[in-house]
């Protein structure tokens, strides 16, 4: 990593980091914006055009590392940054074919709901739109957010957002190298014809919610879009994000698509990760995940 994307990547982490302070501190003050009109006014098209990022929360330092060598060396996932560390935190990222892994931690003060050794926590998209006509959107739809100038902006609303989970969106226009670096690791994994696991991208993404208020919230921020039977919103030909109701808001679990469920099967066994097998796909064990709920199908 040359020192100019070093310094990008921090620069970022940064903005992240100081983020999250201003949540634990319960600082959002003036950042945050409240639409007084009471007016639901969807937009034409969803204010989401991809997934991006998949953070997974770490709580212990020295966890980190062997968490970024599992999704590296287990998953055979490549590399989209190097590990790094600012201040107390430490940072990492793999790609998943077609969203990037970022574990980081520790955040010694949020108020998790559970306890974990590493958990996914934030949901990091991206919209063809501008930041502002994003908050455009919110405001409409009165939730609460945090906007960081032209690139970020998160949700603050505490019906979709919040404890074991958060929500941010980015400008995709800001990020046209980021995008060819992201094509390029795909082109990587895609000729890797000697992975013995086979990974292609992420498939699912589950999404827990707490009640039937989490899950209007989300159908409002999804819009136009719908939820099809069993709770699932396409977000593309890939990916999807399945909703399932449970005590608290959490990302509960990812499944991969592999080229071959049987060889995925085979490795995982090999290699002491095989877990469960049900309804045509395999789990990890979650003991050698780090907790993470982690499954393969075809």
């Amino acid at each position: 990593m040359n020192q100019t994307t070093k310094t990008m990547i921090t620069k970022k982490r940064i903005i992240l980091s100081l983020f999250l302070v201003g949540i634990l501190a319960g600082s959002l003050t003036g950042a945050i914006r409240i639409s007084s009109s009471g007016t639901n006014i969807h937009p034409e098209k969803s204010l989401f055009s991809r997934f991006h990022t998949l953070t997974i929360h770490i709580k212990d330092p020295a966890v980190h590392d062997s968490v970024f060598h599992f999704l590296k060396d287990k998953l055979q996932l490549p590399v989209y940054y190097q590990p790094l560390t600012l201040g107390n935190r430490k940072y990492a990222g793999v790609f998943a074919g077609n969203l990037v892994l970022e574990p980081c931690g520790p955040y010694t003060q949020f108020n998790y709901k559970t306890d974990f050794k590493a958990i996914f926590f934030g949901l990091n998209f991206e919209t063809d739109d501008s930041i502002s006509s994003v908050a455009k959107v919110l405001e409409n739809l009165n939730m609460k957010y945090e906007i960081y100038g032209n690139e970020y902006i998160y949700l603050q609303d505490t019906d979709v957002s919040g404890e074991n989970t958060f929500i941010g969106i980015s400008n995709r226009q800001e990020k046209e190298k980021d995008h060819s670096k992201l094509d390029s690791l795909r082109s990587v994994m895609n000729s890797n014809i000697e992975s013995d696991l086979g990974i292609e991208y992420v498939k699912e993404v589950l999404i827990g919610y707490a009640n039937d208020s989490n899950l209007n919230q989300w159908k409002e921020l999804i819009s136009p879009s719908e939820l099809k039977p069993g709770n699932v919103w396409e977000l593309n030909k890939e990916m999807n994000f399945r909703f399932i109701q449970g005590s608290i808001k959490e990302v509960k679990g990812i499944i991969f698509k592999v080229k071959s469920l049987e060889k995925a099967k085979m490795y995982a066994k090999e290699n002491g990760l095989f877990g469960t097998e049900y309804n045509g796909a395999i789990a990890i064990d979650p003991k050698k995940s780090f907790g993470l709920s982690i499954c393969f199908t075809e």
